[in-house]
């Protein structure tokens, strides 16, 4: 009697799938020397100030894995190796190159930024890659530091190393707060699309910041400013968790602060307009900008913001709420409702007016006694606690190492 075949699959026992991602096999890629010479732009005069040379090899999107051979090119100041297979290793080589002003390498295999020192090194762009760490990145001069969309969790540079850093980008990381320790001459900290629910930073660490960069993260409250940051004009803060206009009563000790973007946080009041004021899908990044939430073209006229005016007088320095700047009209209507304002933020209501859920027509019914406003942050506090070492615990399970 013949013996009976197994229908396919039958029998077979599907392997579970992994949790990782098998790493893909790189094909090395060498630079030619006549490629690089392909590769040359930007006419210039050299690092003698008298003779002129090309100073700039842009080596894009060409799968390399080795560009040893760009140290034959001695003039160049400018590298753009963006989109290769490079890894540490690979970019190592560069630190020959004496006079190295600028190192693009973002979308590579870099799994770290400690490259060997180079004394003219003013520019780092690593973003897209795989770097965990930032405490061994050593660069006397490095002026402008790029590591967004890496695996970086925790902040801790060497303030030595990096004694000139005057500004650092570290959006789209796995950072929770700002804790740790920054150089101390940083003026431009750009950390959106994290995962930051408390500030927790060092602000005399911080003392020389001027423009902080909040947006989408998960921040509920603005505890941690202090008037060490003396020099910090600019706060983005949009598309975060504020429920409350008084936790913006926290920024009074900033002396200088004169622009606060707070569009797409759930203040009562404020969801139309933000409707309406957010930039349109496809707009460029604002990192690059320091007026980056402008929208360009915009012809329809803005609608009323019922929270500018409580803004204006919690924080009468205000020069620019949003997108638009401060008009005279504003600041004689807030100090005209001034003392309204602050009756409606803070005096007692009654207990029934407490319990009211606030409309979004009238911004001075939704906000608590003073009493409450302590009960209710330490009840914040507390399920924040609660759930912080759940959140980190989900973030730290869900990494899918390369």
């Amino acid at each position: 009697m013949e013996e009976e075949k197994p229908l396919a699959g039958e029998g077979v026992t599907v392997p579970p799938t992994p949790h990782f991602v098998i790493d893909v096999v790189i094909k090395e890629r060498k630079l030619t020397f006549e490629e690089a010479s392909q590769c040359l732009n930007t006419l210039g005069k050299d690092e003698s100030g008298v003779r002129y040379a090309y100073l700039m090899i842009t080596a894009r999107e060409k799968k390399l894995t080795d560009v040893s051979t760009i140290l034959n090119f001695k003039h160049v100041l400018f590298l753009d190796l963006g989109g290769n297979h490079l890894d540490l290793n690979a970019l190592q080589v560069l630190s020959g190159m004496a006079f190295l002003i600028y190192l693009k390498a973002e979308r590579n295999r870099v799994e770290s930024a400690a490259l060997d020192p180079m004394h003219y090194l003013q520019v780092l762009i690593l973003s897209m890659n795989q770097i965990t760490e930032t405490c061994d990145i050593n660069q006397p001069l490095l002026e402008n530091l790029e590591l967004a969309e890496n695996l970086i969790y925790t902040v801790q540079f060497d303030a030595e190393r990096l004694a000139n850093l005057k500004f650092l980008n570290l959006k789209a990381n796995h950072l929770i707060d700002l804790s740790g320790t920054f150089p101390p001459c940083l003026e431009r900290l750009y950390v959106a699309q994290n995962d930051i629910i408390k500030l927790n930073m060092d602000c005399y660490n911080l003392r020389n910041l001027r423009i902080l960069h909040l947006r989408d993260n998960n921040i509920r409250k603005l505890n941690g400013f202090t008037e060490e940051l003396e020099h910090l004009t600019y706060l983005n803060v949009r598309g975060n968790k504020i429920h409350k206009v008084r936790q913006f009563r926290k920024l009074a000790c900033l002396p200088r602060l004169d622009t606060l973007i707070l569009l797409e946080n759930p203040l009562y009041g404020l969801p139309e307009a933000q409707q309406d004021e957010e930039a349109p899908k496809g707009e460029e990044d604002e990192e690059a900008a320091e007026d980056e939430e402008e929208a360009e073209g915009e012809e329809e006229p803005t609608p009323v913001d019922k929270m500018r005016l409580p803004l204006l007088v919690l924080l009468p320095r205000l020069k620019r709420i949003n997108k638009e700047p401060v008009r005279f009209e504003e600041k004689e209507a807030a100090e005209a409702a001034k003392k309204k304002i602050e009756e409606d933020i803070y005096a007692e209501e009654s207990s029934e007016e407490e319990t009211e859920m606030p409309t979004t027509t009238d911004f001075t019914t939704d906000y608590t006694t003073e009493t409450e406003m302590d009960k209710e942050e330490e009840e914040e506090e507390e399920d924040e606690e609660r759930g912080e070492n759940e959140d980190v615990t989900e973030r730290t399970d869900s990494i899918v190492p390369t």
